[in-house]
């Protein structure tokens, strides 16, 4: 089975950064070792990178879109940020959540296990 990961949107970012790790991320995926979940923040996110190039790296990471949790939502609080949003979904849906973020480490290692961008390159191999 493969090891389910969400990465945040910065880690993809460092993926097409660091020479020829996003082909080996993809062949990870094709060969079924890991598997990627993004959800609709993601893709609204890359869609704001202003460099086309680089926004098609990115994109070009195979995942899967899964929805975003509800988890996050209170009826009678403030909506919740994106980075709360992201963090109660890969509680949800995956084994790993991957980001630089602190803040966003913080919100989420109380519900699902998170690594750094070195401790993925380290999984995946590069």
């Amino acid at each position: 089975m493969p090891k389910r990961l969400m990465l945040d949107t910065n880690v993809y970012d460092l993926i097409v950064a660091k020479h020829g790790f996003a082909e080996r991320v993809n062949r990870a995926v094709v060969a079924g070792e890991i598997e990627i979940l993004r959800t609709r923040i993601h893709d609204e996110e890359m869609a704001r990178i202003p460099n086309a190039a680089k926004r098609a790296a990115m994109r070009a990471i195979r995942s899967r879109l899964v929805p975003v949790s509800e988890a996050a939502w209170s009826k009678d609080g403030p909506p919740p940020s994106a980075d709360a949003q992201i963090a109660a979904t890969a509680a949800e849906t995956v084994d790993v959540l991957v980001t630089e973020d602190k803040d966003l480490r913080a919100e989420a290692k109380r519900h699902v296990e998170v690594w750094r961008f070195e401790e993925l390159v380290a999984f995946v191999g590069s």
